[in-house]
This record gives C-alpha cells, structure tokens and sequence, in this order.
C-alpha cells in the first residue's frame, strides 16, 4: 500500500531525518571553515571560485543560486579579483553584460580549493563501502536535482 505525501510530512522517519540534516548541516559548515580558511577563503569565496569554474559566468546567476543580492556577490567578486583570481571581461554577444573567468591562478587556487574539500570530506565517506556511496549520490541528485 503506497503511503500518500502528506502522511510522509509527519511520519518518524522524516522527523529522524531532519534531526540528522541540521546535524549535518552545522557539522559541514564548520568543516569547510576547517579545510578553506586555513588556505586564506570562506566558504563561500571557495564556493563562488568553483561554480565560475563550472560555468557560472554571470553575477546575476551567481546571486540567484547563492540566494543573495547582486551587491554582495560583487564585493566577493572584487576580493577575488584583487587576488588575481577572477576576471571580469564584457560579453561579447551582449556589451551590457559581464562575464566572469578564473585566471589561470584562480584555477590552480580551485584545484587547491578542491582538494582540500575532497580531503575532508573522505573522512566521513570513508566508512562507506561503493555501494553506498552509490547510493547516497543518488538520493544527492534526487534531492537536489528538482526535476529528477
């Protein structure tokens, strides 16, 4: 017998699961400070370097996914860019527009970035045998994909 949506809202499994997803939450805020800031970033700086590397290009996009205004990511933007790491050039099909790319520096800096998250992140998937690393990235794109 198939359980209905709203039966799931207040099932104990869910409210299991919530208690676990705010203690994961904090539990990998407070790693990505561990790994990033001794590197000389904030999460959220290591964040915006690797979605630009990703493809991200434009500020308004960078604003919409991190749910912040354009004025923010702009500062954040400009810091990078002091650090020679981030380019700003005007796009070519559309003058009004700027796009943003990773100097070569801001690719190694990703690479570091990314590496150092990887490192953390191993020692907690290491207890996990394939399969349920298999797993668990599936229901990671399930969740976070909202077409999926």
């Amino acid at each position: 017998m198939a359980t209905s949506r709203a039966s799931i809202k207040t099932s104990p499994t869910v409210e299991e699961l919530n208690e676990y997803s705010l203690q994961l939450m904090w539990t990998l805020r407070q790693e990505s400070f561990r790994a990033f800031e001794p590197l000389g970033f904030r999460p959220v700086r290591a964040l915006l370097l690797e979605l630009i590397g990703r493809g991200y290009v434009y500020p308004k996009q960078l604003a919409d996914m991190l749910d912040t205004v354009p004025s923010a990511i702009s500062a954040m933007l400009g810091e990078l860019e002091e650090r020679g790491l981030v380019a700003r050039e005007i796009d070519t099909n559309d003058r009004r527009r700027v796009q943003l790319k990773l100097t070569d520096e801001g690719q190694e800096t990703r690479k570091t970035l990314k590496n150092a998250w990887r490192d953390t992140s191993f020692s907690r998937l290491k207890q996990l045998e394939e399969d349920e690393l298999e797993t668990l990235l599936e229901i990671y794109r399930k969740i976070l994909d909202p077409m999926a």
